[in-house]
């Protein structure tokens, strides 16, 4: 008996999570597909009937989670007077460098990424075009002036790699967090 639409959607929706946090915590590379269907109670040849290969489903949950990083970046801004401030204070954050099963994907997985399948490649493209246009309008910029909402963006995002790479030097992580907080909200 066929699974109805509303299962398969389901289905996909608990690969979809468990991948996306699975990939930003462990890396791509890091996580087979049979380990993920493992961890979302599912038989590996399960997966083939959702996505036609690895490099989709990371495609995928890279432009979701760059929208979903969005929105939460927005939220901040909203909440407050200084939205740029805001943002750069919700985004560069010892929490964030410290989870990255819940943080931004690009932060997570953009090196990856980068030498990933053309699928994934064009994925963060997109996906980082949006939250840069986001960003932009955030910032109270006009659609002329993208280089600025690029630049912060790409400085947000080396902030966090740095700070987790520096991981196990805990006084120059949070110093790195510490110093391109103060010099992000500054410009």
């Amino acid at each position: 008996m066929p699974l109805s639409k509303e299962h398969k959607a389901e289905t996909r929706e608990r690969i979809l999570e468990k991948a996306s946090a699975l990939f930003r915590r462990d890396g791509i590379d890091g996580v087979s597909v049979p380990a993920l269907m493992k961890e979302a109670g599912l038989t590996h040849g399960g997966f083939y009937a959702h996505f036609g290969s690895k490099d989709e489903l990371v495609a995928e949950i890279i432009e979701r989670a760059l929208g979903e990083t969005s929105n939460y970046l927005d939220a901040a801004a909203r909440q407050s007077d200084t939205p740029v401030a805001a943002i750069v204070d919700t985004y560069v954050a010892a929490s964030h460098r410290d989870h990255p099963e819940i943080g931004c994907a690009v932060a997570a997985l953009g090196a990856e990424a980068a030498r990933g399948a053309p699928v994934v490649r064009a994925a963060l493209a997109r996906g980082v075009r949006r939250a840069a246009e986001r960003l932009g309008k955030t910032m109270g910029l006009d659609g002329a002036d993208e280089d600025e909402a690029l630049a912060l963006y790409s400085s947000l995002i080396g902030a966090i790699v740095l700070a987790r790479a520096c991981g196990d030097d805990p006084e120059l992580s949070n110093r790195i967090i510490d110093i391109c907080r103060k010099r992000l909200k500054a410009n």
